[in-house]
């Protein structure tokens, strides 16, 4: 059975239910609609105007756009949403999502911000099913007399791993809520390094979640201090105090990086310090050079646009790894009277993908027609410069809904799979709305089955690791064979029996764990371990070095904290479960599939190659985390 995918956030909530009669769409494989472009051959399309707009886009609920686009569509919100005025806020930016990581799940929730001096409830929580069509406004998220009741949510976003998890800043914190509990745990206060009298804006945070940089400010007048980056892991603080010409800071999706935006030569416009936050290594790349304006991250590079290029809106990618920082065009029009796209959205980058292998979407809007110039595109990273058209803007820059013409700006941005791009819209009319369109990347890529796009998860499928050769070896002299670990590396810990526990080091911090002697090199190995202290956090699972593991070491793993499990593959979110005290996990490897079992029963499995060797290992965060009876089984 299906387990339930979210839960109430509250006993007392009220949340309205719309449900729609147009097919289903978001569960179709692939995603439907949508065209591929080269520069030598796009073509200028007519914009659709406010009537024509209102002929297929219903009040709420899918839709599909009509030619050349046939693409499909959700519109989220109305005039009901706001007491009939304008209180819709735009998207924050490209690189804030506004949608969670709903991989594995029918629904996604998404955040918007209904400005309660303009009739709406301040930030606002909506579930969408993507296989119904079901759309469900589970309320604000916070009550009125809370004081971020009356924030716009601009500069919010949903964590790349931790489905129900938003990063808000809230003066000098930056801090973590869960959107479901409406639990609230500060990340990094600044003013204990900085003291009182500053404030946070512009956060970012990396797709693992241990790092985050933000823009400080003086509290009173609002004044640009500088950029800060922090590392959780040790708890270590990154401070550059630039006043002059300061844009934003911004560290990269690995958490290795952080560029900085201010014009550090006084010359010629905006440059970039670029910082490798692991070793302080320092590079500039100046504007002349193509220093980023507009960009957004990916695991070690940026896409950004260079405006000192030779052909019209080219937007390349700076690889931070490379010696010599030098960007490589991956989009470029012929069109110079229009800034298309003018703001990208890479919050779909994969860790362990090249970039060539994946794609970014953009959105801008124009008064004058051009290529590009009032759409969604998205487009190769391959240099091949092919874009994909998916779906008009429908925003008139004249129109008054919006407030003022920053705002009628699309600026939107995609969920963590690439499958679904978010924005704001006017339809010419006097009101911004929200929409999402379903994005047919495979266009682009070629790839129809990605796991990390997938709708839904097979939950009763039965992958608990049985040989499916079909014969019976349970009485083979070959039969793997289960065994207590033994520990080559250890640290910080005491092993007492068969359990294992943080005794020194910092608490919170990881700097404690064990790492196996044993070399898992068959196609058939199996950890096993029993949860000894449900509220710490802790990581365990396969490893292919000997060392003390963080998340991304872990090719297949387990998070636990607080009594919620999750699945982690090299660091990224796959799944969750939750537990107690006492209770066993296992992760299994059999024959290319992994599961992942807790009490015995398989509640997430996914394809896995096997590695030439292995090795199990914990890593153990908070003084008194324990794990015990941890065992393997291997051929």
């Amino acid at each position: 059975m299906k387990e339930k995918q979210y839960v109430m956030r509250s006993v007392c909530a009220l949340a309205a239910t719309f449900s729609f009669l147009h097919t289903p769409f978001l569960s179709a494989q692939p995603a439907r609609g949508g065209f591929l472009e080269t520069p030598n051959k796009s073509a200028v399309r007519t914009l659709i105007d406010a009537s024509a707009l209102r002929s297929f886009i219903p009040q709420r609920g899918v839709f599909r756009f009509p030619a050349p686009y046939n693409s499909d569509a959700v519109r989220l919100t109305n005039a009901t949403d706001c007491a009939g005025n304008d209180c819709v806020n735009y998207a924050g930016y490209s690189y804030w999502r506004n949608m969670n990581n709903h991989v594995g799940k029918e629904s996604m929730l998404i955040f918007l911000g209904l400005d309660q001096t303009r009739g709406g409830k301040g930030p606002t929580l909506f579930e969408f099913n993507k296989v119904s069509g079901e759309l469900k406004d589970l309320g604000p998220l916070f009550p009125s007399r809370n004081h971020l009741s009356w924030a716009t949510g601009e500069g919010w976003y949903f964590s790349a791993t931790l489905p129900t998890t938003l990063y808000i800043n809230d003066g000098p914190r930056i801090v973590r809520f869960d959107v479901i509990t409406e639990e609230m745990r500060t990340v990094v206060d600044i003013s204990d390094q900085l003291g009182s009298g500053v404030v946070l804006t512009q956060m970012h945070t990396s797709d693992n979640d241990r790092v985050h940089s933000a823009t400080v400010r003086d509290s009173g007048n609002y004044r640009v201090l500088g950029c800060m980056a922090y590392e959780e892991d040790g708890r270590q603080y990154h401070y550059y105090p630039i006043t002059q010409d300061f844009d934003e800071c911004q560290v990269d999706r690995s958490g290795e990086w952080l560029v900085v935006k201010a014009n550090l030569d006084g010359r010629d416009g905006e440059d970039n310090l670029v910082v490798n936050l692991r070793t302080g290594d320092e590079r500039i790349i100046r504007d002349k050079d193509g220093a980023a304006g507009h960009s957004d991250m990916g695991h070690g590079y940026m896409i950004a646009a260079d405006n000192w290029a030779s052909d019209a809106n080219t937007w390349k990618l700076w690889d931070f790894n490379e010696k010599s920082l030098k960007g490589k065009r991956v989009y470029y029009n012929k069109d110079w009277n229009v800034f298309a796209p003018a703001h990208v959205s890479h919050t779909n980058a994969q860790s362990g993908v090249a970039p060539s292998q994946q794609y970014a979407c953009g959105s801008s809007i124009n008064r004058s027609k051009g290529i590009h110039a009032n759409e969604v595109v998205c487009f190769n990273m391959d240099g091949s410069s092919t874009s994909l058209v998916v779906a008009p803007l429908m925003t008139d820059l004249d129109a008054p809904g919006g407030d003022n013409e920053y705002a009628r700006y699309a600026k939107g941005n995609l969920d963590i799979t690439g499958r679904y791009f978010l924005w704001t819209s006017n339809m010419g009319g006097s009101r911004l709305d929200a929409f999402i369109v379903h994005v047919p990347g495979h266009l682009l890529t070629g790839v129809t089955d990605n796991s990390i796009g997938s709708d839904s998860y097979d939950w009763d499928s039965d992958d608990s690791g049985s040989d499916d050769s079909g014969s019976d070896d349970s009485g083979s002299d070959d039969a793997p064979a289960s065994s207590s670990v033994h520990w080559q590396t250890t640290r910080n810990i005491t092993v007492a029996g068969n359990r294992i526990t943080k005794t020194s080091g910092c608490d919170g911090c990881g700097d404690a764990g064990s790492i196996s002697e044993e070399a898992l090199t068959a196609d058939h190995a199996h950890m096993e371990f029993t949860v000894g202290s449900s509220w710490a956090l802790m990581l365990a699972g396969f490893s292919q070095t000997q060392e003390i593991p963080v998340a991304e070491d872990l090719v297949l793993g387990l998070r636990l904290q607080s009594g919620m499990a999750e699945v982690r593959e090299s660091g990224n979110y796959r799944a969750e479960i939750r537990y107690q005290d006492g209770d066993r996990f296992s992760i299994s490897i059999n024959a290319g599939r992994a599961s992942y079992a807790h009490n015995g029963t398989v509640f997430y499995s996914s394809e896995y190659t096997a590695e030439n060797r292995l090795f199990a290992g914990t890593a153990l965060y908070n003084v008194n985390a324990a794990v015990e009876d941890v065992t393997l089984l291997v051929d």
